[in-house]
């Protein structure tokens, strides 16, 4: 029976194999998280993006090497055919099933999907990893947490969850130190739960670091919220 696999990408990376770690090379990683990343691709292309730096014949080299080892020590996880490689679909990714909740939840939100864990998971695709094949996919889903976290955020204001909302707010934040939505709904989430004063003093703060580390003055939707603030 083929064994059952796992790969993780969110902060770190790991195989998991019938609930057991695999060692794998770098190499062999970075074939898999291309695939796992971009789906299936050609063995040629393939190639070009992982080597792009040697020539053509010693890339597929590179490539039929670690894909013999990937056969070796992880059979089943991948399949190749006609020229083509991919991941198995029976494969778990954490990046994929991350990816699925939270779009699903952002087309269909409801009370109970807003009070779900997922919302707070800001874990990121391999941060420490600089590859150029990667770095539209860092990004994607970083919008992507970001978009989520703010609509959510959002609803839960107008259910009158406040803690909860400044919960997804404050984790907006710390994707994005600077994003002025997320601010702005984090200090609309205090001033709801009986802290005003301590909600214009922090959004008065932001602003300042707008200023002083960007150069850049609030934009209309901050300056409405302040607004809202100093009239309660």
């Amino acid at each position: 029976m083929a064994a059952s696999y796992e790969i993780e990408l969110l902060d770190r990376w790991r195989l998991i194999a019938d609930c057991q770690p695999v060692k794998l090379r770098l190499r062999e990683q970075r074939v898999l998280t291309l695939l796992a990343v971009h789906g299936p691709v050609s063995r040629r292309r393939m190639a070009g993006m992982l080597w792009p730096e040697t020539t053509e014949m010693r890339a597929a080299d590179s490539l039929r090497v670690s894909l013999c080892h990937i056969h070796q020590q992880c059979p089943g996880a991948i399949r190749c055919d006609d020229g083509w490689v991919e991941i198995d679909p029976a494969v778990s990714v954490d990046l994929h099933t991350l990816r699925h909740r939270l779009q699903h939840l952002l087309l269909a939100p409801d009370a109970d999907s807003l009070q779900e864990d997922i919302f707070l998971n800001t874990r990121q695709l391999l941060p420490d990893w600089d590859e150029p094949w990667l770095f539209e996919e860092q990004e994607a889903l970083r919008q992507l947490q970001l978009r989520a976290l703010e609509t959510a955020s959002a609803q839960l204001l107008n259910l009158g969850l406040q803690h909860r909302a400044w919960q997804l707010a404050q984790s907006a934040l710390r994707l994005d130190p600077m994003r002025e939505s997320a601010a702005s709904l984090c200090a609309r989430a205090e001033s709801g739960q009986g802290n005003n004063a301590s909600a214009t003093a922090g959004l008065l703060q932001f602003i300042g670091r707008l200023k002083t580390e960007l150069g850049v003055e609030p934009g209309p939707e901050l300056l409405h919220t302040l607004t809202q603030l100093r009239g309660a």
